[in-house]
């Protein structure tokens, strides 16, 4: 089939957007943000990804509320301009997806789940103790993206990563083990997956 998606995003056939399940797998960006007045919160994103090594950047788009209120995370970002992002391991999954509840403002997700909020080196907000690597992250941007007349406001959050937490036994001869660090990756829907057969493939050149 063919469809124009700024007409209509999910005509018949299809009952979901499809977008979710072809764009996939992606990385889940589990983001740590505070308050204006210092209320730690925990939100995972699946529109999140690294777009640039040298330096290294990262993105995550958050949405608003189908009332049309920014979500905590977008509204704590603007209001303090860091954030932290903890690498989803399998372990963490069930965890990671409790803290994906529309809570009230006022709610500590890390406590909500049962995890540890563990101070940053270099910013304010938390980063998830149990997790095997975090990221710490500044604010470089927030851009609106485009909306359909009446549909949900968008937002693409930029940061510039500016420390690096990696567990020491996931450093083998030099390289990160990613096998062994195990990373969830978002696909459609409720779908989710892990890495299952890793392979080297060399660059012809």
């Amino acid at each position: 089939m063919f469809y124009d998606p700024r007409e209509n995003l999910r005509p018949a056939p299809l009952t979901h957007n499809p977008l979710n399940a072809l764009v996939a797998p992606r990385p889940i960006g589990w983001i740590g943000s505070v308050s204006a007045t210092g209320v730690r919160n925990l939100a995972p994103f699946s529109y999140f990804n690294a777009v640039s090594a040298d330096p290294p950047v990262v993105v995550f788009a958050p949405n608003s509320r189908p009332t049309g209120a920014d979500k905590d995370t977008l509204a704590n970002v603007r209001a303090v301009a860091e954030f932290t992002v903890s690498i989803v391991s399998a372990p963490l999954a069930q965890a990671m997806n409790e803290t994906s509840r529309e809570a009230d403002p006022g709610v500590d997700e890390f406590e909500l789940a049962g995890l540890t909020a563990t101070a940053s080196n270099l910013i304010r907000p938390c980063r998830v103790g149990e997790a095997r690597a975090a990221l710490e992250c500044t604010v470089w941007d927030i851009v609106a993206l485009p909306s359909h007349h009446g549909g949900r406001a968008s937002h693409l959050v930029i940061g510039s990563v500016i420390g690096v937490h990696i567990d020491d036994a996931l450093i083998v001869d030099g390289r990160v083990d990613t096998a062994a660090l195990d990373p969830v990756s978002r696909l459609g829907y409720f779908d989710y997956g892990t890495l299952g057969e890793v392979f080297e493939m060399p660059r012809p050149d």
